[in-house]
Order: C-alpha cells, then structure tokens, then sequence
C-alpha cells in the first residue's frame, strides 16, 4: 500500500508558485472585483493522484505544490511528502513525516513545510516540520491545545490557524505564528468551529462555514489581524463543513463540503468582499468535500471525499463567458496587411547607434538561487555572476523601450535590478514594483506594463519615475505574456490557468475583449503582416491562431506537448516553438502555418532567444540547471551550458531593432 499524503480542509493558502513566493498582501486594500461575466469553473486539472486520498495537506512553494498526510483508501492515516508538478502532475515521492497525521494544517516556512496538529485516532498538540532538501521530518513544537479539524492561511510571514477539535468540542481560537513553534493568541471566532474552509483577501482572513456543536454552520465570518476583530460578513445559502475556500479574482469562493446529514455536496458560492453579496455559481460537475486546497499560481482541489475516496485533481479557474460590449470595435483594428512587415526592422540586422558597442552578452535569471549568470556566447563561458539573494526569483531579463538599460523582473522582492548592458554590471535597484513577472513597454514607449501575474493585475507604470498610472484587474487567472497589434493601439495577452485570452485598448486601459481558447495559453506573437495572433498552448500542445478583430479562433497548429516559448526567425519567415514538456523545438512556417521542423533537444526549453545572425537560438531548461545554443541550420545542440537551478527568461543582447517591446527581449 502506497503511503501518500495531502491538505487540511479549507484553503492552506501559501506560497504562490512559478517559482516566486507568496505576495504579501497584509495592510494592502482587497483586490479589485472581478467582472459580472467571470464564472467559476472547476474542472479536472488534466492528471491525477496514483491514490486516493483525503482530509490531507497541500502547499504551493516555488513552482512544485507539496502534499502530506491523509487518509487514504482504506481510512489509514498516512504520513508521505510529495512534491507535484502542478503543469504535468507529475508526484515526487520526498520522505514522510515523523508521525503520519490527517485532519491537520500545514504551510510553508523558512522553506519547510510545518504541519500542525491533526488526528490518528486522537488530536495532536505536536507541529511536525519537513525538510524537503533532505527528505526528513522532525516534531519541531507544541501547540497550546491539541487539535485536529482545523484550517491554516497565510498573510505575509504569518501562519494563522483557526478553529479545530480539541476531542471534546470545536475551538474558537485563532492562533498566530512566524516560526511556526512559537503561537500567540490573536483573535476568537464567535463560536467554536471544526472544518471551516478559510483563505484570505486584503490581509484579512475568510472563514466560511464550519462544523459547530450544533451541526453545520453557514456563517461566513472575517478577521482583521490589525485589530483583532471578527465580524460576521456574510451567509452561505445553506450550513456546510468540510467545504475548500479560495480567492480568485479579488472574489471569494467556498465550493463542495458535506451538509448535516454527511453527504457530498456539488455547491459553489461567490462572496464579494466589499459588500458582502453571495450569489450561487454553477454547480461543480460532482460532489467534493475533505479535498486538500494548494492555492498558489494555480487554485487546485486535490483529492477529497465523495461516497468514497478521490484521486481527482482538480482545477479552480474563472472563465469569461461573453466579452464585454467594448469588445466590438473599441480596441483598435489591427493592420490590413498591405505589404508591410512588422518585424522588418529585426530582418535588417542592423542595430540602433545607441548599442552597437555594446558587448555581446546572454543574461540569464535562475528563480530559486535568486542569480543571473552573464554568458560570452562566442566562448560559451560565464563571465559574470550578479546575485540577487537567494529565493529573490529574478523571472526575466527585460530591455528598456530604447535599448539603454536591462531590468530585472526580481518578483519574490518586488524590485527591478538594473544592469548597464555597456559593462554588463548592475548598477541599482528600483524597489516598489509589485511581483515583475514579466515587463513589456506600450510601442509608443510612453508606458511600462509591469504584469503582476499573481495578482491577476496590469499594472500600467510611467517608465522613468516608476510611478503608477492605472492598475488593471484582468478578468482571468494567470496573465502572463502578451503582444501588441501592428498600429499599437491594443494587446493580446494569454492567461495561463484557465484558458483565456485578453484584449486590451491601451488608450484607456481597460478590458476591450476576450476570448475562452482553452488549456493553457502562454506566449502570444503577432504574425508579420499583422493580421493575426500565435497563441503558444501549454495545455494543448500547440499554437492557437486568433483573430483579434472577432476575438475568434481561426486554426489550431499542433506542435508537441508544453508548447510554452516563441520567438520570430531573423528573416521574419518562421516561428520557433520550444515545447517545455516534450523537449523539442517547433519550426512553424507563417505562410502555410504548418510545422516544417521539430527537433529533439532534450531538458525543457522555456524562453528562447535568436542571435542577431539568425544562425543560432538561445534557450532555457526551466526545470533544469542549463542554457542551451541550438543550431537554426538543423537543430543541434551547439553547447549546453550549467547556468544553476531554475533558470528563466534570458536576454541575448544587443539585438536588431528600432525598440524594445520588452519581456526578455521583444523587438520592432
């Protein structure tokens, strides 16, 4: 029997994953509502447990989500640590706690997973901590109560726990902690509650439902940890415990659970937090309850209860259903063709006056180690490493509009490191740019468009002061890399987690479009003539072809599985295509939208970069250790190059080009 393990019953919220750490969101208002039309949908993640499992525990930390504890099929309390690849599913066994538990609460801290309390046969005071460097498990505390049925959110450094079962009755307690062995008592729930289901939102906490001595409840409270406070918010439609609770664009969700007779429910609800509306969402497409909530880049349910135990896993996301009424007309129409070429000034070859001294380097950011490794690429050599401290995750290397300077995306600090690419040398930091995963500037260079991905937001910034012009809450789950048209009036950017594409008018930054393509969309690339959209899709395995004057779907070019990165050959014919989960490259042809070339090259080619002679390309092994020089002649790897873990978004610089549209190095 396979020892497997997963999360407590509501949401252990945690760090957030593409490898960066969780946003601290304590003291910051709640996040913006997400439109009318977004719907919740909950639908299988594309895999499953190799068990099934329950009432266990699940963090997100990184890139990988962390699974521990439960119960399993034959209702044996289990103690094995996972780690999963929340892309493809894939389980890593790492080690098991020191005493198997379930019903407990878990998170991240100081980069182990602290699991609290929770049952075998009897509740426990003991707080386990596991290391996942080493595989091993130790009882690092005490709770002040021994506990079981309680639930655990995190805002910022601190690792709240709230309610549970002390074996005689449910617990009102909200304890707080940042060592996860030393505990204060910060505030009381009105009344004592096993199973809630709680999250969090504006650095305050949700706790919604619960089981109370009477039965189930359907209050839905909040707590301000500023004051201590706990106010009665709202009203589920109906009592419920075991349920998962989350946050999704700036909207609170409880889903599934089990009612006063122990059965499985299918129920969702929608709460606002600023007026405290709840409206019914669609049902879920079966029962859940005890399922193990890893809310991070993704919001995933894992495992749970439903007449008997799961291995499903499945994925939370909000789905637009209509475009908005803007979407007709308002956003600019892309160029007719005519003749013309977009890219026209890449396929010169020439560069602008400003870098052509510049020294040939490859810029390359590696998340967890918090480095960017500076490559000769005619020697293949390191020649300099900047450190940005450890667990900093610098995600892409991005040029200024016009050329002079290189950003650093340094999201795990909410900072851009700045490097002259004349010397290749940091020169300073700009603090105070919220989670930089990726940063593209408007074509008119007049705005920098810092995409905070964890926090579903476009955040549209003045690029010499840094100063913030307008946020933009998207109507999705996971924006990330985007595109703009031909006459620079709108973009096109893909979200990742639940399938949607974006349109944006830049003149009033606002939503003017949007468009369900499915799985997992990723890069996006206007086509030369500047007719049409290239979609990269993760989940599909290929490229999606959008018009963006219908926002419709117009083909659908299979590549391989995980196609995530793209780049624009140097003669502007061909779509280079890295396929992060296969291990190979796509040659797409723009003329025919045809494949014309895969090839081979092993790892996990992420970002991709073509030299300024068109004769090589550049890319990253994302869940590797290497930099890759790849042959555009046939293919072959030319030089892999150990960069260190995680490395990301490189920038092959000085490029051809009249500017800069940014991510790592994006040019007209």
């Amino acid at each position: 029997m396979m020892a497997f393990g997963v999360a407590c019953t509501g949401a252990a919220s945690g760090m957030s994953g593409s490898p960066t750490t969780a946003p601290s969101t304590n003291g910051s208002p709640a996040p913006a509502t997400a439109p009318e039309e977004a719907t919740l949908a909950v639908r299988s993640a594309g895999y499953g447990l190799v068990a099934p499992i329950q009432r266990s525990v699940a963090v997100w930390d990184g890139g990988v989500v962390y699974i521990a504890g439960g119960l399993d099929a034959a209702n044996t309390t289990v103690g094995g640590v996972f780690s999963m690849n929340p892309t493809s599913g894939h389980l890593t066994p790492l080690g098991s706690l020191a005493r198997p538990v379930h019903d407990a609460a878990a998170a991240m801290i100081s980069g182990k997973l602290f699991v609290f309390a929770g049952g075998a046969g009897v509740g426990s005071d003991t707080v386990q901590a596991f290391d996942p460097a080493t595989g091993t498990g130790s009882v690092v505390g005490r709770l002040p109560v021994a506990l079981s049925d309680l639930a655990a959110a995190q805002i910022g450094d601190v690792t709240y726990l709230v309610g549970g079962y002390d074996g005689t009755r449910p617990r009102s307690e909200i304890y707080a902690t940042t060592d996860g062995t030393t505990f204060s008592t910060v505030g009381h729930l009105p009344v004592g509650l096993r199973y809630p289901a709680v999250t969090q939102i504006g650095g305050r906490l949700v706790i919604a439902g619960g089981l109370a001595s009477a039965g189930p409840v359907n209050d839905v409270y909040t707590f301000d940890p500023s004051s201590g406070a706990t106010t009665l918010m709202a009203h589920l439609p109906a009592p419920v415990a075991h349920a998962a609770a989350f946050t999704l664009g700036g909207r609170i969700y409880v889903v599934g659970g089990r009612d006063a007779a122990d059965t499985a429910l299918a129920r969702a609800s929608e709460i606002d937090p600023s007026t405290g509306h709840v409206e019914a969402e669609p049902p879920l497409g079966q029962p859940v309850a005890d399922a193990a909530v890893a809310a991070g880049r993704q919001t995933l349910l894992i495992g749970g209860w439903n007449t008997s135990t799961s291995s499903k896993v499945l994925l939370a996301t909000l789905r637009a259903e209509t475009a908005t009424p803007a979407s007709q007309g308002n956003g600019g129409s892309a160029a007719q063709g005519g003749g013309g070429n977009v890219y026209a000034a890449i396929d010169s070859k020439r560069f602008r006056p400003s870098v052509v001294n510049d020294p040939t380097f490859v810029y390359v950011p590696n998340g967890l180690p918090g480095t960017v490794e500076v490559i000769d690429p005619k020697t293949f050599r390191i020649v300099r490493r900047i450190d940005l401290g450890y667990r900093s995750f610098p995600e892409h290397v991005t040029p200024s509009w016009n050329m002079r300077w290189l950003y650093v995306d340094v999201d795990g600090t909410n900072e851009l490191a700045v490097i002259d690419p004349r010397t290749g040398k940091l020169v300073r930091i700009i603090h105070g740019v919220e989670h930089p995963y990726n940063l593209y500037f408007t074509p008119d260079g007049t705005k920098a468009i810092d995409v905070a991905e964890y926090y579903d937001r476009l955040d549209f910034m003045d690029p010499h002061t840094w100063k913030l012009i307008k946020p933009l809450t998207m109507p999705c789950n996971g924006p990330d890399h985007l595109d703009f048209s031909a006459d620079g009036s709108y973009l096109l950017i893909g979200c990742e987690f639940d399938g949607t594409v974006v349109k944006v008018a830049l003149k009033t930054m606002s939503v003017v479009g949007t468009i369900h393509v499915g799985g997992l969309p990723v890069d996006v690339k206007l086509s030369p003539n500047g007719k049409v959209f290239f979609v990269a899709n993760q989940g599909l395995g290929g490229v999606s072809v959008v018009d963006p004057l219908t926002m419709k779907v117009l083909g659908f070019i299979p590549t391989a599985n995980g196609a995530h990165g793209m780049a624009v050959s140097r003669d502007t014919t061909k779509l280079y295509v890295t396929n992060r989960l296969a291990g190979s490259i796509s040659v797409i042809d723009f003329s025919t939208r045809k494949v014309v070339n895969t090839w081979n090259v092993g790892g996990s080619p992420d970002m991709v970069q073509v030299t300024p002679n068109g004769s090589q390309i550049w890319v990253s092994n994302r869940y590797g250790t290497t930099v890759e020089a790849i042959s555009t002649a046939d293919g072959h790897v030319i030089r892999r190059i150990e960069v260190g873990g995680d490395p990301h978004g490189l920038a092959y610089f000085p490029q051809p080009g009249r500017f800069s549209l940014g991510h790592n190095g994006v040019y007209r």
